[in-house]
């Protein structure tokens, strides 16, 4: 009887929780993924569902690997439904951002990113929006990124897959190379390490808000001397100003993304030593690198779409290797002349198929007729 009166208590309160306008569950929580969608809506012939399905398999088993910044071109074939996928290196922080070009905007061009060895039963694909997709990566480590059309794409399209900070820089006008002190740098002869990045302006520079948020405290105490807490979120993370001048912001002020907090000066244990900026940022579980969060990077602009070559064989002795560069393991010598599917194009490097699904990276005059 106590234990059917628990259930009874437990189910009206979980509707008592849902049916509180003051929360409000995610609404995409319970959402199938934009895959499974297009999946259940498909109404053409089985054989090529399956082939498409297949070919996403093969690409989230592939160990190709790609760096951090990638202008290539992607040769779709109606008759294969491809997809590829690559190992790609992030940091906690860093904006993911993929673009295509000449790809029309009723085109489904499906993404999936998620942790290396995570469950691809548990990801949410999704589908580029004009073109774009973005998302923060929360977590450092090795990710596989899957690009993949819809069935009966044909279309040759260019792609770029780089990074970008997630936050604006936090000293107006500066950039990496005012960066000269990073996270994890010994501090007291080795007694502790640098939870932060330092940034060196002259006194009196502008420190800005990176984003969006609130001002939970300032004041000037302890080793950061005069300082600014801002927080971009009730849950969010928290980012510290420190060693300023002046402080030009108050507790309780909303501000956005650029709005000046303070000038850089030495307060604090920076006293007699060069002006600069200690930039930190705390999650819930602790302090992390902020580097990540506010580094500039340059974006590679598109350029002219590479034709598909028609040589489609590689030559006898053709190194096969994980990534578009000699700088990638080698790990397959071709013996033989053989037939190979040419996926993508990454300048002079091919992201080619065999017959057998082995996959690999070879130099544009490797292939041959």
């Amino acid at each position: 009887m106590n234990t059917i009166r628990q259930i009874c208590f437990l189910f009206i309160i979980i509707i008592s929780v849902t049916a509180c306008k003051e929360l409000k569950f995610p609404d995409k929580i319970f959402e199938a993924s934009e895959r499974t969608r297009y999946e259940r809506s498909y109404s053409g012939a089985d054989s090529l569902m399956v082939q498409w399905k297949n070919s996403f398999s093969s690409a989230v088993a592939s160990r190709l690997t790609i760096g951090e910044s990638n202008t290539f071109t992607f040769f779709a074939d109606q008759a294969q439904q491809e997809a590829v996928g690559y190992f790609l290196e992030l940091k906690q922080g860093d904006l993911l951002v993929i673009e295509t070009s000449g790809v029309a905007p009723q085109t489904k061009i499906f993404v999936d990113v998620f942790e290396a060895g995570t469950d691809t039963g548990k990801t949410k694909s999704e589908i580029l929006e004009n073109g774009k997709f973005t998302r923060f990566t929360e977590t450092s480590g090795v990710h596989k990124v899957v690009i993949q059309p819809e069935i009966g794409y044909r279309n040759t399209f260019e792609l770029k897959i780089y990074t970008q900070p997630s936050t604006a820089f936090p000293v107006a006008g500066k950039g990496n190379r005012e960066v000269q002190s990073f996270w994890g740098a010994s501090r007291d002869g080795g007694g502790r390490s640098h939870e932060g990045v330092d940034i060196f302006a002259p006194r009196g520079t502008p420190v800005v808000a990176v984003t969006d948020g609130v001002i939970t405290r300032t004041g000037n105490q302890g080793l950061g001397g005069k300082q600014v807490w801002l927080r971009d979120g009730i849950l969010g993370n928290s980012y510290y100003y420190a060693h300023l001048d002046s402080i030009l912001t108050e507790g309780g002020r909303q501000v956005k993304t650029g709005d000046t907090l303070g000038r850089i000066g030495n307060t604090g244990n920076a006293a007699g030593g060069p002006t600069h900026l200690h930039f930190g940022i705390y999650t819930a579980g602790g302090a992390v690198d902020p580097y990540p969060y506010i580094r500039k990077r340059l974006v590679q602009a598109f350029g002219s779409t590479t034709k598909i070559p028609e040589e489609k064989r590689i030559r006898v002795g053709t190194n096969l290797r994980s990534g578009p560069g000699t700088k990638y393991e080698s790990f397959t010598l071709v013996s033989s002349k053989i037939p190979v599917k040419i996926l993508t194009a990454f300048g002079s490097w091919y992201h080619v198929k065999t017959a057998d699904n082995l996959e690999g990276f070879v130099q544009r005059e490797r292939l041959q007729k």
